[in-house]
């Protein structure tokens, strides 16, 4: 799973000539942190080759990028061969995060219910620029059930996480973030309208968005955002699983109620009211 989901991150990777059409761009500082973005907790350690693969970049545009976040202190370089993992410069920005950290205290025991229930996965996920960023998981004891790592990036238009998250987002917000995602995506402007307006649809009918199938062939999955205080954006509770275990009826009749009740009780820990 870990494999499919690295492929399609890679296949995904933004064009160059996308983001030169925006003059207030950075390039050389959006390289800088695609490459930060690359380490994730099942891959701590990385080559240039490894990360160039995954930028969609040289070789010596990303050795240039590593000298100089390792001079920075973002970067540690290991030698024999030369590879990398994240320095003390980039763990020092973990207490700005640690509201995530008190959400993540609050939600787990309510995705482990859900997760049980479902007999698949709840996850906690987020928003990492064009992608959704899988944050926290909990299982089910189900051996056949969907396994995406935590740290893991997923689509934002294909599974009911990015939708619920985009259907939570003031206007703006909304507009901005679409773009991000079908521009990572490659998805035409009218498709990722479509998709919109029918998860908004889904959120009007059912109190969540939903994806069958649409991400990965057999993998359904329902999902609500909710708003964990106001210094923090919208995060998104799915609950997922193959087909076989977690069909789609299962989800809408056993599971969306309880999801709908457990999103009511995390946001009323944070002081947030409907």
């Amino acid at each position: 799973m870990e494999d499919v989901i690295e492929m399609a991150e890679i296949a995904a990777a933004p064009k160059e000539s996308k983001r030169k059409e925006d003059r207030h761009f950075v390039t050389a500082l959006a390289r800088g942190l695609d490459v930060l973005a690359c380490f994730r907790a099942f891959d701590s350690e990385l080559g240039n080759a490894e990360l160039a693969k995954r930028c969609g970049l040289p070789k010596s545009t990303i050795s240039r990028l590593t000298h100089t976040l390792t001079e920075l202190g973002y970067l540690q370089a290991l030698t024999d061969p030369v590879r990398y993992r994240l320095g003390s410069s980039a763990l020092a920005l973990a207490p700005a995060a640690q509201q995530g950290a008190e959400v993540l205290a609050v939600a787990r025991p309510y995705m482990q219910e859900l997760a049980d229930l479902s007999q698949g996965v709840a996850s906690l996920i987020v928003r990492d620029r064009g992608r959704m960023l899988v944050f926290e998981n909990c299982q089910s004891e189900t051996y056949l059930t969907l396994r995406v790592a935590v740290g893991s990036r997923v689509s934002g238009l294909n599974t009911a996480a990015g939708r619920a998250y985009l259907v939570a987002l003031p206007p703006a917000e909304q507009r901005q973030a679409l773009t991000a995602f079908r521009t990572d995506e490659k998805v035409a402007p009218a498709e990722a309208e479509a998709i919109l307006a029918n998860s908004r649809d889904e959120q009007r009918r059912l109190g969540c968005t939903t994806s069958f199938g649409e991400w990965l062939p057999d993998i359904n999955s329902i999902a609500h955002a909710f708003r964990p205080g106001p210094s923090l954006p919208p995060m998104t509770l799915s609950c997922s699983g193959p087909n076989a275990i977690v069909p789609p009826a299962h989800l809408l009749e056993k599971v969306r109620p309880l999801l709908r009740d457990h999103i009511r009780k995390i946001e009323a820990a944070f002081g947030v009211t409907r």
